[in-house]
């Protein structure tokens, strides 16, 4: 096939009229599309749900983790030695 059968097959496919498509075909496919709309946005809705929930299970296990080292941490429980005021002043 060369460029110039290509061109007029294309512009005959572009050029096809809706009569070529029997109207009971085309209202089910119309059905079909509807449905399949549905179908999509019950999908973007549950992919949308399951990102904020995994968003919100990040921050929470963030939290408890953060919250679980902090409590162990005994690095601040007891206030260091200061021996500025137990040593005796220099002469």
């Amino acid at each position: 096939m060369n460029d110039k059968e290509l061109d007029s097959m294309l512009k005959h496919a572009a050029s096809a009229t809706s009569e070529a498509v029997p109207a009971s075909l085309e209202s089910t496919i119309m059905a079909r599309v509807r449905t399949d709309e549905g179908r999509a946005k019950r999908w973007r809705s549950f992919v949308g749900w399951l990102l904020i929930l995994a968003a919100v299970s990040g921050v929470m296990t963030a939290g408890v983790i953060g919250w679980s080292l902090a409590s162990h941490d005994t690095t601040h429980t007891t206030p260091p030695a200061m021996n500025l005021f137990g040593a005796e002043l220099p002469k």
